[in-house]
């Protein structure tokens, strides 16, 4: 349902876009804002490959951020944020809260989406669009990013707005898994300063098999270490997500009890060792316990 959806693949067909003209712009981060009707608003984040590389090189560190202390509880007081991410969203912040002023007047379905790090601004901006909106607002916001890294720890996990965002993960693409402990990490990256970061929201993970979609941030977790693991290639590898959606739009995906190879009682876990077959991981090869 999801991959056939156009939500998705009208938020990608805007990212392209965008980026085809960052050359005749000066700005390190573009912002797009487009209406493709009366009811649908898409905002669109595409930092430069210059200002990506700038802000990777500050380092995968998690920092803390004050404006987004409305993300703290009591069983979680802290929240902190990837340095890489807030390096580029702290300049736009200003913008953004002329931005999130405005969109709060919309109605209609409103999608935030971005590649890379202009999913991880993505994701931050929704965070504060959310803050800011009350249960009567006619405009509430579904965040999609693709192949964007973690941008926070065990704070964001416990929002409870993680409904609000899908993040699509291809296997093939090394950002996507960049600050975990076995993934490229930034240099002045601690391992125990990796290992802080945990998933939020809802994740869609693609091979060339097909794609599985997960909830579990522990399992997220896992799977994001397995890929990171298995992913080929440097930093400079770009992953064309529009294709993937395509492959993925028109190819009937085969679920049934001969994936599972063995038999499970339990409904769920057979579900779920079902859904890791479908992009080619085998839960015993990476002491998945399920």
């Amino acid at each position: 349902m999801l991959v056939t959806s156009n939500l998705i693949e009208a938020a990608w067909a805007k990212i392209p876009e965008l980026q085809r003209g960052q050359s005749a712009l000066p700005s390190s981060v573009q912002t797009m804002v487009d209406h493709p009707t009366p009811k649908c608003t898409i905002v669109v984040f595409a930092p430069s490959p210059d200002s990506t590389q700038d802000a990777l090189s500050q380092g995968g560190d998690l920092v803390p951020y004050p404006k987004f202390d409305f993300l703290c509880t009591k069983g979680c007081p802290s929240v902190s944020i990837n340095r890489a991410a807030l390096t580029l969203f702290t300049p736009l912040y200003d913008h953004l809260s002329g931005l999130k002023d405005e969109l709060n007047k919309r109605e209609g379905q409103l999608i935030i989406t971005g590649q890379s790090l202009g999913g991880s601004i993505a994701s931050l901006f929704t965070l504060f669009l959310l803050s800011s909106m009350d249960k009567e607002s006619k405009c509430r916001p579904i965040c999609i990013t693709f192949g964007s890294p973690l941008i926070g720890n065990f704070g964001l996990q416990h929002s409870h707005w993680n409904s609000f965002f899908l993040h699509l993960v291809s296997d093939k693409d090394p950002l996507s898994t960049l600050f975990l402990p076995s993934g490229r990490s930034a240099p002045t990256s601690s391992h125990s300063q990796a290992t802080a970061y945990k998933p939020f929201g809802t994740y869609l993970l693609c091979s060339e098999l097909g794609c599985a979609c997960f909830d579990d941030p522990d399992l997220i977790l896992k799977l994001l270490t397995v890929a990171s693991s298995e992913v080929a290639g440097g930093l400079q590898v770009v992953v064309d997500y529009g294709e993937i959606l395509r492959n993925l739009k028109y190819r009937a995906i085969c679920k049934g009890p001969r994936l599972v190879g063995e038999r499970l009682t339990d409904p769920f876990s057979a579900g779920i060792v079902m859904e890791l077959k479908t992009i080619g991981i085998d839960p015993a090869k990476y002491n998945i316990d399920i």
